[in-house]
């Protein structure tokens, strides 16, 4: 008999604004395996940066929300042209030819999201001599 690997059932999830734009981060909440817990799970330009699970990390709710959330925004690019594409063809009548596509896309691997380089954010040793504003 296999083991069942454990799913990770999402309950809320936010997505982080600034000026209105997201800015990369999003926190998703989870239900714990014994069904009565409730974990934060952050995600910053789709890597999982945290879990407030007491397991060892990187846990399985990570793992899996990443593999969730490059799904998620490769849909949001790619399913648009799709959807157009297949009305355009006549194949949209069909909803089970649909969700075959839908789901080789989703299973296509996702293209690297764009990462935030924060090595180069406030940068202080520039060369420059002290210099006092005035």
């Amino acid at each position: 008999m296999t083991k069942q690997p454990k799913q990770v059932q999402v309950l809320a999830c936010y997505i982080h604004k600034t000026d209105g734009k997201p800015n990369g981060r999003i926190s998703y909440l989870v239900r714990s395996s014994n069904g009565k817990d409730t974990y934060c799970t952050t995600l910053i330009d789709g890597k999982a940066s945290g879990c407030s699970c007491p397991s060892k990390k990187p846990c399985y709710h990570m793992n899996q929300l990443e593999a969730k959330e490059a799904a998620r925004l490769f849909a949001a690019k790619v399913l648009p042209v799709w959807t157009a594409d297949l009305v355009k063809a006549g194949k949209l009548a069909s909803p089970a030819k649909v969700a075959k596509v839908i789901e080789k896309a989703i299973a296509a691997k996702a293209p690297a999201s764009k990462t935030t380089d924060l090595s180069k954010k406030g940068e202080l040793n520039t060369g420059r001599a002290f210099h006092l504003m005035r």
